[in-house]
């Protein structure tokens, strides 16, 4: 059930909002309406008309396409603070994916035609989504690199070096979805995917901690088991 949003908290989460002044927040919350999805509920359809922006302020969604044989293929996971439904904004266009909550999700939702006023107030809103979408587009043209690689342990393994940090090489990467979900966002099955972790592991690269959490103790070999050295 959709209701109006009373605070600020969906629109200092996200970039595209939050270099705005409070009083001009306070403006852009009277075109807020919130909504809450159950787990597995369905934000969106393929093919349905795309003419809401949606930002998530609780939980998280996954969007993904069918293919020909009704596979699951994941394109992004979103967090708090993220935003989907984009293309309302600059093309009349119907949605090319699907979104699921894949927790309890609360979303606030904002109208095409409200956004475009407000980018016109405020054109930094415009730059910021622009923005967005190239980081977007960088990490879409990764994913499809990592597909590309024949070998599902390099997969992984491009996968996780995307988390780590040099200064901090002991910290613990907390995968954001589902070991099922990963073997879709990677192109490959869950019973693969364990199988290719195990590998890796067994190699000394990395370690599980648990099903979320990994740490990958040998930095340069990973490197080097990547570029076949």
């Amino acid at each position: 059930m959709s209701h109006k949003a009373h605070d600020h908290t969906c629109l200092v989460s996200v970039p595209i909002f939050n270099h705005l002044e409070l009083v001009e927040l306070t403006k852009i919350t009277d075109l807020i309406k919130s909504k809450t999805y159950k787990k597995g509920e369905l934000i969106f359809s393929y093919g349905q008309k795309s003419d809401t922006l949606y930002i998530v302020r609780q939980g998280q969604i996954k969007t993904y396409y069918l293919s020909e044989n009704a596979k699951e293929h994941i394109l992004r996971i979103l967090h708090p603070g993220d935003f989907i439904g984009e293309l309302s904004l600059f093309l009349d266009e119907h949605n090319t994916a699907y979104a699921e909550a894949i927790t309890q999700v609360e979303v606030c939702m904002i109208e095409k035609s409200d956004i475009s006023e407000l980018m016109e107030t405020y054109p930094n809103i415009g730059l910021k989504i622009i923005l967005e979408l190239s980081s977007r587009l960088k990490k879409s043209e990764k994913q499809s690199s990592w597909i590309a690689t024949e070998q599902v342990e390099k997969r992984i393994a491009l996968y996780l070096l995307e988390f780590f940090d040099q200064k901090k090489p002991q910290n613990v990467i907390n995968l954001s979805m589902t070991k099922k979900d990963l073997a879709s966002f990677l192109g490959t099955t869950p019973e693969t995917l364990s199988r290719k972790f195990a590998l890796l592991e067994d190699y000394g690269y990395i370690s599980q901690l648990s099903n979320k959490e990994i740490v990958i103790t040998d930095h340069e070999g990973l490197l080097g088991f990547i570029n076949g050295i």
